[in-house]
């Protein structure tokens, strides 16, 4: 009988002075044998063994600081997996991540695993999203070959990706830029790129993104809006980012207007170099109504 190992390598801290933890964890899975390659039968039960399993992780982190508030609820910063099998050769097989998630992206009905999977390695430490272990260097954000895995299968994933980078520490940015990069050399300028590059000014912004759109605005995005059509849309689509935004939602309840004009009103002249003088009135004068819808009176 065939087997498929699977080993979690976890790092995080525990106690209030900041005690370094590590833990080995091994499942041990029985192989479809219908099939000499991991099938799809394989896929999903690793998939939910690896989402199990790093629940469980999470669990041995609690959060227990007597020193500071508040509590997040478990401070596990980053795992890196691998699985490991024998094939009907008695070939010895392991896949680490990307080669994985290349694997199970394949399937559609793994595309929910997946997603679960991304959203199940954020809130680690500080409330962070963890980071994959790498021996020499800070690794990526734990999710990213999993969502890119569905984006670069279809374009309809870009909006989870946009999601995914929301959650990422873009002030710390590992190979996020590169990522972006790919995908628009992959699809083009459409609809749905349109979105991650305005999610990219506005959002996902952090250290590169104000830089990396005037790159865009050079590479082709500027006469991608040259229909009315495609950029009636694209206004309508910074419109929306706004809304998605949590800092837009965050400001409007801490009720300062003063706030609110520095940390989100001034992210329209972001797009300054694209859109004409009216364009970035009107986006400015949708902003001021909505906080106008939310205080009532807007003090000046």
């Amino acid at each position: 009988m065939n087997e498929i190992n699977i080993f979690i390598n976890a790092f995080g801290l525990i106690g209030d002075n900041y005690e370094e933890k590590e833990v080995l964890h091994e499942k041990i899975l029985t192989k479809d044998l219908s099939d000499n390659h991991l099938n799809e039968t394989d896929l999903k039960q690793i998939l939910e063994t690896i989402i199990t399993s790093i629940k469980e992780i999470k669990l041995l982190y609690p959060d227990e600081q007597t020193n500071i508030t508040p509590h997040n609820c478990n401070r596990l910063d980053s795992i890196k997996f691998e699985i490991k099998f024998i094939d009907n050769t008695n070939t010895s097989i392991t896949l680490e991540e990307p080669s994985f998630f290349e694997l199970a992206a394949k399937h559609e009905s793994l595309t929910s695993l997946i997603i679960e999977y991304c959203k199940t390695t954020d809130n680690g430490e500080d409330g962070n999203r963890l980071i994959i272990r790498n021996e020499y260097d800070q690794g990526p954000p734990a999710g990213t070959h999993a969502i890119l895995s569905l984006v670069h299968q279809n374009k309809k994933w870009i909006p989870y990706y946009i999601q995914f980078l929301r959650t990422n520490d873009l002030e710390h940015e590992i190979e996020q830029i590169w990522d972006i990069e790919a995908i628009l050399k992959k699809y083009g300028w459409c609809v749905e790129t349109h979105k991650l590059a305005i999610a990219r000014n506005i959002s996902c912004c952090g250290q590169a993104g104000k830089e990396q759109f005037d790159r865009f605005i050079e590479n082709g995005l500027e006469k991608s809006l040259n229909n009315k059509r495609s950029r009636d849309i694209f206004l309508e689509s910074i419109l929306n980012e706004f809304q998605e935004w949590k800092s837009f939602h965050f400001r409007l309840k801490d009720g300062s207007f003063e706030y609110y004009k520095k940390y989100i009103i001034s992210y329209v002249q972001h797009f300054e170099k694209l859109l004409t003088k009216s364009e970035i009135t009107s986006i400015e004068s949708f902003l001021l109504q909505k906080w106008d819808d939310y205080n009532k009176t807007i003090i000046i």
